[in-house]
């Protein structure tokens, strides 16, 4: 298992598009992807659950992956949030 913490920076909060591209991300992987904050954990790959996250400006979110393809998971979503979204602090 691979987990890594960041630090949301997200003023205006997620948008349903960048949420549905995060989730076809994180699908593209066999690995089990998650993530949580300190009140909530979501599969990642669940339209549903990613938009129960609401995450919030300041929020720590932490993305967990496990899998035979967990690294590459763990690269690409973490690359999506920072490059794509510019949610990483």
């Amino acid at each position: 298992m691979t987990k890594k913490s960041i630090k949301i920076s997200c003023p205006g909060g997620l948008a349903p598009r960048p949420i549905a591209e995060l989730v076809q991300v994180a699908s593209k992987y066999e690995s089990k992807v998650y993530l949580e904050t300190e009140t909530k954990r979501v599969n990642a790959k669940s339209i549903m659950g990613m938009m129960s996250l609401n995450l919030v400006n300041g929020d720590l979110l932490t993305v967990s992956t496990e899998g035979n393809d967990e690294e590459a998971a763990m690269e690409e979503i973490l690359s999506f949030l920072k490059d794509k979204l510019g949610l990483m602090a």
